[in-house]
């Protein structure tokens, strides 16, 4: 019995061991078969991310319009997209035609995967033609049929990723499948082998003996899987700890794929981001994370090649930003693969704050909230600095406010601080936002002036024209709690060009120049350097007398007669002139330029426009003018003002004077601006009768584009062609083409400045009739000029 038993239970051992090898083997066999198809089906969840790098091409382009660079970037990316969707498609066919594995069920579900493999292959062969659609548009130089593109091209991208959608989660469903089987497989294998444990113990209680044997090597695998288990537990506990800890943590700690799937998210996340853990896999950490693909990318491609990253990023929350500090550690595989990345997430918003506050005191008043000293001298040697590279003029404005000690003890320091706020307001209302506007300390104020003129004449008006307006804000009263106050101030200016001077030096300057203010009666201005004083003073004493010269009527009019080819005269331009009662006769060369930046032209222009039509008036009494036109120049700051056809046609009416007659000569600079409604100011004034010429045609903006749609009824060829047109082959082609393009465009053609017989002769010949100039007669008063009609008449007849 004990042989029978003994060989009895060697043969349940031997077949227990025949069992346990077939279980073990089918189950290797089980894992290795999903394994496999586990390792295909996921091949398929990086296409996401190639598509994705197909698709940037043709979005960058957009941006950086090289479209060569993205269509090439486009053509790679599509070729390992290419690469990666033929190997899996081969591995997918492979698996069909081999034998089958699996269930019927699985197979079904992997035919079905072909068919959206292959969708996912048309989706991107629709993306990439929209993407080469851009590109084309781009290179003809198309970029709004290009940008039409665009949204059919999202579309298209996003049916592919509605295609990869589709493809992942037919992968999710044969891994669930393959799983389900898997585990049905492992349960039978574990009822098989229940089974024969079973047996064996029913065995092993026959044979005591070897029953024992049995029963003692169980216990022993029972205290060694015991151990194993403690082993695990400890794990554990050691893992709930470590998760514990993180969560205590007070910044934000983030686990992150490469493909911004969030991975891990501790509690401060949950607090700073607003988002629980179980909300994160839905959300991408290059939107909640990084906050753009910009920032997003350069972590990534820092990461990459270091390995670590640090920034900052502004997260966005509503009706608030938080600035957060930002450090990015790579974590790779064991085969050295990037795998994810840890970020750790500081809240700094108080830092910053902070910061700000600390700079805000450490370089601006805190009573007026102007800079301060120390950054106004910084500014100014970055001003120095800059300008050492350059012909850059700018200029230091020194402003202290008279008396205001006096205000200080009578009123108090309240009120004091008061005017002083005021003041600040007003400098800042009075300068560019180019322009630095500074309290030194007490009651001074500087104004930093970038970017003046190189030209030191231009530079020193510029200056002139702001400090001018500092002085008139300044000595409006003020409203101090109550009282009125009037208070002047005393302002010296310095200008500097290059880098000669140091800020120190240039300081001094603008105080010196400001103590002369005060010593010349305060209220006043004064420059450093005498000679831009005298600039300065000259240009002002010549606004002055503009102003008086226009109240005590010392402009006339002299008028230059036009001829055609046969010496008739057919008409005058209406020249202003200035009679000063102490310079003389002055040009207007020398203040037209005046009267345009400080305003005057509008009045000068309007009494030349009522003197103009004054004239017409006067000549269609007589016979030999009556059919006389006259031309009037016109400035461009007056065309543009608002109310100037209305003037024009208030003066014509008031005037009586025939409109026909009026012959309104416009610049080609003022053309260039505002043109829609440049252009429909002339058409009004056409439509009332007024004739329209082109004045100085060829100096300016000419442009055959505006010049075929402008009501025109004339060209002015400038004096500057006509005076070397006998001599210059250029201005000799350009007086040629001006007449040509005249004619094509059946516009009068007139020229100036024609002083001898010979230049005449030549417009004659090549086709402009209509002169105008000293060969003829100079601008002659209204007395003269019809004493020369006159003559010339006698002459003819």
């Amino acid at each position: 019995m004990y042989f029978f038993l003994a060989g009895f239970d060697v043969l349940v051992v031997v077949l227990g061991v025949l069992l346990n090898h077939q279980i073990v083997s089918a189950y290797h066999r089980s894992i290795q078969a999903n394994q496999s198809w586990v390792q295909q089906l996921s091949s398929y969840s990086v296409l996401g991310s190639y598509a994705s790098d197909v698709n940037a091409p043709g979005n960058d382009v957009f941006d950086s319009r090289e479209v060569d660079r993205e269509s090439r970037k486009l053509s790679q990316a599509l070729a390992v997209f290419h690469e990666h969707l033929a190997l899996g498609k081969a591995q997918l066919q492979a698996r069909l035609d081999g034998p089958e594995e699996h269930s019927a069920e699985i197979q079904g579900y992997t035919r079905a995967l072909q068919g959206e493999v292959e969708a996912v292959d048309a989706a991107m062969g629709k993306m990439v033609d929209e993407a080469l659609l851009i590109f084309s548009y781009f290179r003809a130089d198309e970029p709004d049929n290009a940008g039409k593109r665009m949204a059919t091209m999202d579309r298209k991208y996003a049916e592919l990723l509605a295609s990869l959608a589709t493809v992942r989660g037919r992968v999710g469903q044969i891994q669930g499948k393959l799983l389900e089987e898997e585990l049905a497989s492992v349960e039978v294998l574990r009822k098989i082998e229940y089974a024969i444990m079973a047996f064996v113990l029913v065995m092993v209680s026959a044979a005591v003996a070897y029953g024992r044997k049995i029963r003692r090597e169980m216990e022993a695998h029972a205290e060694e899987r015991e151990g194993y288990l403690e082993e695990l537990r400890e794990s554990e506990r050691r893992f709930r700890q470590q998760a514990s800890l993180l969560d205590k943590a007070q910044d934000a700690i983030v686990v992150h794929g490469m493909d911004d799937r969030i991975l891990y998210w501790n509690k401060s996340a949950e607090r700073l981001y607003g988002l629980s853990a179980q909300q994160t896999p839905e959300e991408s950490a290059r939107t909640l994370i990084y906050q753009n693909d910009g920032t997003r990318d350069a972590a990534i491609a820092t990461l990459l090649e270091s390995g670590d990253w640090a920034g900052e990023v502004t997260l966005r929350r509503p009706g608030r930003s938080i600035t957060l500090e930002s450090r990015a550690t790579l974590v790779r595989d064991e085969t050295g693969q990037p795998q994810s990345v840890l970020s750790i997430n500081t809240d700094i918003s108080q830092r910053k704050t902070t910061e700000q506050e600390v700079n805000r005191l450490a370089f601006y008043d805190q009573l007026t909230g102007l800079a301060n000293r120390r950054l106004m001298l910084d500014r100014l040697q970055r001003i120095l600095a800059g300008n050492a590279r350059s012909l850059r003029t700018s200029a230091v404005i020194l402003i202290d406010l008279d008396n205001f000690k006096a205000l200080n003890d009578t009123l108090g320091h309240d009120r004091g601080d008061m005017l002083l706020q005021q003041v600040a307001r007003r400098l800042a209302d009075c300068v560019r936002e180019s322009d630095t506007v500074a309290r030194l300390g007490g009651d001074e104020f500087v104004v930093l002036l970038e970017d003046l003129d190189e030209a030191p004449v231009e530079a020193v008006a510029q200056a002139q024209d702001i400090g001018d307006k500092i002085l008139g804000a300044l000595n409006i009263s003020y409203r101090l709690d109550g009282y009125e106050h009037h208070s002047t101030p005393s302002i010296g200016i310095a200008l500097f060009q290059g880098q000669l001077s140091s800020a120190d030096d240039i300081m001094k300057r603008a105080d010196l120049a400001m103590y002369r203010a005060k010593a010349a009666g305060r209220n006043t201005l004064r420059f450093f350097d005498p000679e831009m004083q005298a600039v300065a003073t000259a240009r002002a004493r010549l606004e002055a007398d503009l102003r008086r010269g226009l109240k005590r009527e010392e402009f006339l009019l002299h008028f230059q007669p036009q001829l055609n080819n046969a010496g008739c005269i057919l008409g005058a331009e209406a020249l202003l002139r200035w009679q000063h009662p102490e310079r003389g006769s002055v040009s207007p060369v020398e203040f037209i330029s005046v009267a345009e930046e400080t305003g005057l032209i509008l009045p000068l222009g309007r009494w030349v426009l009522e003197a103009a039509c004054a004239q017409l008036v006067e000549w269609a009494q007589h016979p030999e003018t009556a059919q006389l036109s006259m031309a009037v120049n016109v400035s461009a700051r007056q065309f543009h003002h608002p109310d100037f056809v209305e003037e024009v046609l208030s003066v014509l009416n008031c005037s009586g004077a025939d409109p026909r007659r009026l012959k309104l000569e416009l610049t080609e600079g003022l053309l260039i601006e505002d043109v829609e409604n440049t252009v429909a100011k002339m058409v009004e004034l056409k439509d009332s009768g007024i004739g329209l010429s082109l004045d100085d045609f060829g100096t300016g903006y000419s442009s055959l584009s505006y010049l075929k749609s402008l009501p025109l009824d004339e060209l002015k060829i400038d004096q500057s062609f006509v005076r070397d047109v006998l001599v210059d082959p250029n201005d000799t082609s350009i007086a040629c083409a001006i007449v040509s393009l005249g004619q094509s465009l059946g516009l009068g053609v007139i020229a100036e400045g024609v002083e001898t017989e010979a230049q005449r002769s030549f417009l004659v010949d090549h086709g402009c009739h209509v002169h105008q100039g000293y060969l003829f007669s100079p601008p002659l008063p209204a007395g003269p000029f019809m004493a020369f009609v006159r003559e010339k008449l006698m002459v003819e007849s």
